[in-house]
């Protein structure tokens, strides 16, 4: 059988199949370039196979089956991406239209910078906001900038505003603490930050979604507009150091007093670890703590490569303590106390100011070292968690103020802002009334139970009566049945009008109680008002600030002291004086006693309250102790103790360094029927003839007690 020849043409099914015309591919189509169809065989890289495919291995190795899988993701990310692009530039449209112009930024707005000085012109304090003059980072060491970076912002330069490392880091480390332990915000982070608050845009407080995405935005912003130089240069400029300190300029002044430029590494270190928490680690403030941050920051500047050696700098600190440096540490409360005074003085101002006060240094000290002391001795023992002192010049200059145990626990000053009850300090305004009216220190007044409707007085618990005794006694041994007899006499308005002519600006009760200190006043006007007996009867109205000018030198205010005005006649004013020097003498204030001729009264409020009131020839000084929340001390917490004892452990060596000159009592000619002449050659006050109303010495009734009322009050 013959060999089949091979075919030569082809089939006429096979003719007519391969004749048919191809399917044309589709043109190319936007949507479905962005919108592929996806299944999970497209995915597979799986194609359907028709009726009449054919299965060959080596036609399948051929296909384009990868190369489409790559196409698709390909269109799939790009399309992703583009969306994300849009939705990005939206976002950043939308949260950037109002951002403020970043110009602003090299321009400072601020408060006025006050700084407040002793009159020997030591700085007491700095209030306002201290900004000072633009410190370039090319004038201040390395160290400076490095400090913050390696605490702040390690990457500081080699980031894009953000730092995602950063934040990956603190996340995780927070992660793990299971609160918040660590941010991770940049230095340009928190510049933009700054900038967005001192606009006005958010508060301090503030912690919104918004602004997080407006602080990121404007620290990219910075980024692309500034230098890095340029960017720490605005930081170290802007940012806030605590105690009305923003720069570094500012805080290097505040803190060491000298300039930025000569900080050593271990002050760099103190003020960069100020950022986290300015009143937490202040080394005025605080110092423990300053000195416990700063050592976490030289850790970190250590591990950054910046500094060699830890001890090394310990070492340079310690060579450099300046010890001839005064600081006041309880001068706070003098200096708030002057800062709220200076609109009153000058109106509103917008320059940096500088308060020359009277605050004298020396007196400040011994002032804190005998409040300190007495408080660490007694305090607990009586019961007292709270003490004030004001010592002030005859003529009202101040020159040493305590507020309170702790400034940086509480602001609240108890010299000048505190109400309360007087107790017996508030008696020589009820016997300069009785002088005022007819009695002498002489008038022989009954000491026995006083008693109106249901009201009785009691004594204090050592003292028994004896029938009468005179009225300069009576103020020695703080009789308080005398005093309310001596009340009745001469009535609650008289006694009213004498403390308000004395300067006692609170409101005063007018009913018979207010003759033993039922009225709430201040320690310093108690003080002011006890200054008319030192300053020859003459008003007294306290003051703090000598001078106020500007930076230029120009005087904006100077005290002048004014003209005086008699408020105490001086007949009177030496009958009170010799009786209060009594008090101190033998008396319930022997504990004040001081070595130098000084006159004083003891006060106290049902254990509330502990008063003393003291004053010689060239200073009046006055102390207070009890609790905030008006608890109770301990029973027969008198003036004579803690506040007497205060009052001659201040007083001791401030009279040795400053005598006073002169004496409290007039000299014999100065004024009519003063008590020389009714003294023996010893100096001690006789009992007096002179006749009291028979009121006085008798048992009085309810209807006796209104008539005389009415008739004291119409006089």
């Amino acid at each position: 059988m013959a060999d089949r020849p091979p075919k030569l043409y082809a089939s006429d099914k096979t003719r007519a199949k391969s004749s048919k015309p191809k399917k044309q591919k589709n043109s190319f189509s936007w949507l479905k370039f962005f919108m592929p169809k996806i299944s999970l065989g497209w995915l597979l890289g799986k194609k359907k196979k028709s009726a009449g495919q054919k299965t060959d291995k080596k036609s399948k190795k051929k296909s384009s089956g990868k190369t489409t899988i790559r196409w698709m993701l390909f269109k799939l990310f790009l399309t992703l991406g583009v969306w994300i692009m849009c939705f990005g530039m939206l976002t950043v449209m939308w949260f950037s239209y109002d951002l403020p112009d970043t110009d602003q930024l090299m321009v400072s707005s601020r408060k006025p910078g006050v700084t407040i000085q002793a009159r020997d012109g030591t700085v007491i304090g700095t209030y306002g906001d201290l900004f000072e003059e633009m410190v370039k980072l090319n004038e201040l060491p390395a160290h400076v900038p490095q400090a913050l970076m390696s605490i702040e912002d390690r990457r500081f330069y080699s980031h894009f505003g953000v730092d995602v490392i950063g934040l990956v880091r603190a996340a995780y480390t927070n992660y793990k603490a299971g609160r918040v332990v660590q941010g991770g915000s940049t230095v340009t982070q928190q510049l933009a930050k700054n900038f967005l608050q001192n606009q006005g845009k958010y508060s301090i407080h503030d912690k919104s979604l918004r602004r997080k995405i407006q602080e990121v935005i404007l620290a990219v912003w910075l980024e692309m507009k500034f230098t890095k130089e340029q960017i720490m240069t605005m930081y170290l400029n802007r940012v806030y150091f605590g105690a009305g300190t923003f720069g570094i300029e500012a805080a290097s002044q505040k803190y060491y007093h000298k300039p930025a430029k000569y900080l050593t590494v271990y002050e760099a270190a103190v003020i960069a670890g100020l950022l986290k928490a300015p009143s937490r680690y202040s080394p005025t403030s605080n110092p423990t703590r300053s000195h416990e941050r700063a050592m976490v920051v030289l850790t970190q500047m250590h591990e950054a490569g910046y500094i060699r050696s830890i001890d090394q700098v310990l070492q340079q600190k310690h060579d450099e303590i300046d010890e001839d440096r005064i600081d006041i540490k309880s001068g706070n409360f003098f200096g708030d106390w002057v800062y709220d005074q200076i609109p009153n003085l000058i109106g509103s101002y917008d320059e940096d100011l500088v308060v020359v006060t009277t605050l004298d240094p020396f007196m400040q000290n011994q002032a804190e070292i005998a409040t300190q002391a007495k408080m660490e001795e007694l305090g607990k023992k009586y019961k007292t968690s709270e003490i004030s002192l004001v010592a002030m010049t005859p003529n009202g200059a101040v020159r040493a103020m305590i507020g309170g145990t702790h400034y940086g626990k509480s602001q609240y000053n108890r010299a000048t802002q505190a109400l309360r009850q007087p107790g017996s300090s508030f008696k020589p305004f009820v016997y300069l009334a009785g002088l005022e009216s007819g009695m002498t220190p002489y008038t022989m007044i009954s000491d026995e139970p006083f008693s109106l409707g249901g009201w009785s007085p009691k004594n204090f618990r050592t003292y028994h009566a004896v029938g009468e005794i005179s009225m300069a006694d009576a103020l020695k041994k703080s009789v308080n049945t005398v005093t309310t007899r001596i009340a009745a006499h001469v009535g609650g308005p008289k006694i009213a009008s004498v403390a308000r002519r004395l300067g006692i600006t609170s409101e005063i009760i007018t009913d018979l109680s207010i003759c033993l200190g039922t009225t709430e006043v201040t320690l310093l006007e108690l003080v002011s008002a006890y200054a008319s007996f030192a300053n020859k009867g003459n008003f007294v109205s306290s003051y703090g600030i000598l001078e106020i000018r500007n930076k230029k030198g120009d005087i904006l205010y100077q005290h002048q002291d004014p003209d005086p005005i008699q408020v105490i006649k001086l007949h009177y004013l030496n009958q009170m004086n010799q009786m209060m020097i009594a008090v101190i003498e033998g008396g319930t204030g022997r504990g004040a006693k001081t070595g130098f001729p000084t006159a004083g009264k003891t006060g106290s409020n049902a254990d509330k309250d502990a008063w003393f009131i003291g004053f010689t020839t060239n200073l009046v000084v006055g102390v207070w102790t009890g609790n905030d929340n008006n608890a109770p001390m301990i029973k027969n917490s008198t003036g004579g103790r803690i506040p007497a004892q205060t009052f001659a452990l201040f007083m001791k060596p401030v009279l040795t360094a400053n005598p006073p000159v002169g004496s409290l009592l007039i000299s014999e000619g100065q004024a009519a029927g003063s008590l020389s002449s009714e003294a023996d050659d010893d100096g001690i006050i006789q009992e007096s003839k002179v006749e009291i109303t028979p009121t006085m010495n008798d048992p009085i009734d309810s209807a006796s007690f209104d008539k005389m009322m009415e008739e004291a009050a119409s006089e």
